[in-house]
């Protein structure tokens, strides 16, 4: 039987202390930080020194954090709640409606 590293390089899922690691992850404009479980509000950090930045921007780093997360961390966790459940924090700026 093949084992696989887990995201934390240990074999078989992330245990309760794992799922709560901190987890940071940049993409385009923003950083993303939380928890591996994603259990605790998601910080969105921007890059630049930009007060306003469009929603488009926004969404396309939103959906390659999910996109991400989903391939790298989901499998290593034995349950989650969904998507629905997480809360995003924007930290430092708006977006321009």
């Amino acid at each position: 039987m093949d084992k696989k590293l887990n995201i934390l390089n240990y074999y078989g899922f992330l245990t309760g202390a794992g799922r709560k690691s901190p987890l940071e992850h940049g993409c385009e404009y923003f950083t993303f930080k939380t928890c591996l479980d994603l259990s605790q509000p998601i910080e969105v950090i921007p890059y630049g020194i930009s007060e306003v930045y469009s929603i488009q921007d926004y969404s396309r780093d939103i959906a390659s954090f999910i996109s991400w997360w989903t391939h790298f961390v989901q499998p290593d966790l034995n349950e989650f709640s969904g998507f629905h459940n997480v809360k995003f924090v924007l930290v430092g700026f708006k977006l321009e409606l």
